[in-house]
């Protein structure tokens, strides 16, 4: 970057924006941290939230998922390549128009499956699945770089517990409208124009909220500071942070595999499972449990990786502890279902009034907590390796462009029709495997406190020093010795 803010003298602070009493009722100010993050959960609770009832309910909503497996295949590619320059694009941008920009293409999405219910038209189902992929990725590396700058040390998991509630809890909503829009339906149909209508127009509001979000820069922490942003002079001059972002980290190497199954479980559990054993309207209703299980799941594992009693290595390694067991707990459960599925025997599809059906609802539902863990952790995680929002904002579009390249694979190999058996097995063994390749990384560079940016020469075009320094060296020594145990 051209033109780069000298951080050798101490932060400027500011007297943080006082709450606003509407009665009994406090409010926080506009251009507080806490606001702004409320309000872009507000967004993704109608984009992205739209967006998780269409996936959870399997196929799209389609009886036959091959049409949605190709367009996710589509999707994800192109959110993988569009996320490789997708942070210095939000850079050059700012987060208001690329999260703006981000809504008309999710919303594109839902139109497509809304014409095909009526024309069939595959291509223009593609076509939404390409303009979902490019606006996806640059929406969420906007959105990851604000929830990872904007909070101070100690309120990034309480921080990322609240937007995940607030966005997740748009999945729960919305997902009421498939299920009472197709309560008559009891066969494993087709879901009715009113649920796509509905999502279209429910998406394209949160296009026209992002507009409100403010400037960075006028952003102003609860501690005082001002969220640090540097500005940009080029894109060219962005591409060139990429390898210097994984010159300054090597160990967030060891994140890709991780992050490369962030999506894995989409086509298993939507649609060899949820649509493979129910009717169209248990699908929705399923749908609902599912996403409120993921709210549940990050709001409550966001809020406990802030527990301040332990230090934040401790929690880091608890965290992943905990991730691993229940990981695994959860799929166990999931290979009894497994061997009553076969992709070439239809099965008696259940309803949600039969009794048979109340454990699979129940494996559901903890299958959406597993996500709503994961996603959370991953988040966690990299906001605990850097407080700068450009390096930040490279993390988020790294984590994502890993996650968009696994779901564009594991979505071909759904259309492709591979058994169940083969697909459930890569879930569960990539994901085990991505969390202990994740270890090294969680004992060495997690560390009890961040450097923001500690000075000029550790500042080189905007890529600012994570955890570095004394404290870095004293963790190194210590994970090395855990390391030697396990």
């Amino acid at each position: 970057m051209a033109d780069v803010e000298k951080h050798d003298e101490p932060p400027v602070i500011m007297e943080p924006p006082k709450w606003r009493k509407l009665g009994p009722i406090s409010i926080p100010p506009y251009r507080s941290t806490l606001f702004q993050t409320v309000l872009i959960g507000f967004i993704c609770f109608l984009v992205v939230g739209m967006f998780n009832v269409m996936a959870s309910i399997g196929g799209s909503g389609q009886v036959d998922a091959t049409t949605a497996d190709n367009s996710n295949t589509v999707l994800y590619a192109l959110f993988a390549v569009i996320a490789l320059v997708s942070g210095p694009i939000c850079n050059y941008l700012g987060p208001k128009v690329t999260l703006a920009f981000g809504g008309v293409g999710y919303a594109l999405y839902a139109a497509s499956f809304w014409c095909y219910n009526h024309t069939a038209n595959d291509g223009f189902v593609l076509f939404g699945g390409a303009a979902c992929g490019i606006a996806a990725a640059l929406f969420w590396t906007a959105e990851g770089t604000i929830l990872m700058s904007y909070p101070t040390e100690d309120q990034k998991g309480s921080y990322i517990a609240l937007f995940w509630a607030i966005w997740s809890m748009g999945a729960v909503v919305g997902s009421i409208i498939p299920t009472v829009d197709n309560w008559n339906g009891n066969d494993s149909g087709t879901v009715r124009d009113g649920t796509y209508i509905a999502l279209f127009v429910l998406m394209m509001c949160g296009s026209f909220f992002a507009l409100f979000l403010v400037r960075p820069s006028q952003v102003v922490r609860d501690d005082g500071t001002k969220v640090f942003l540097t500005q940009s002079s080029s894109l060219i001059t962005e591409l060139k942070n990429l390898p210097k972002a994984l010159k300054r980290e090597p160990f967030i190497i060891l994140f890709f595999p991780y992050s490369f199954c962030g999506l894995w479980y989409i086509p298993y559990q939507s649609n060899d499972y949820n649509s493979y054993f129910f009717n169209v309207r248990s699908r929705g209703f399923n749908s609902i449990w599912y996403n409120l299980a993921t709210l549940v799941g990050a709001s409550l594992f966001g809020l406990s990786l802030d527990i301040k009693k332990f230090s934040r290595r401790t929690r880091a390694i608890a965290g992943w502890v905990f991730m691993f067991v229940i990981l695994n707990a959860i799929l166990i459960a999931g290979v009894f279902p497994l061997k009553e599925s076969d992709r070439n025997v239809p099965y008696d599809v259940m309803d949600i009034m039969e009794n048979r059906s109340r454990a699979y609802v129940a494996l559901y539902f903890f299958y959406g907590l597993l996500d709503g863990l994961w996603q959370c952790y991953a988040y966690w995680i990299m906001g605990c390796l850097s407080n700068d929002p450009l390096v930040l904002s490279l993390y988020a579009a790294f984590y994502k462009v890993f996650g968009a390249a696994g779901a564009s694979v594991i979505f071909t190999l759904d259309a492709q029709k591979k058994p169940y058996a083969d697909m459930f097995g890569s879930y569960w063994g990539l994901t085990a495997g991505s969390l202990v390749v994740l270890l090294p990384l969680v004992l060495m560079r997690v560390t009890n406190h961040t450097t923001q940016v500690a000075n000029e020469s550790e500042v080189t075009d905007g890529i600012a020093m994570g955890a570095y320094g004394a404290e870095k060296k004293q963790v190194e020594v210590e994970a090395q010795e855990m390391l030697s145990r396990l």
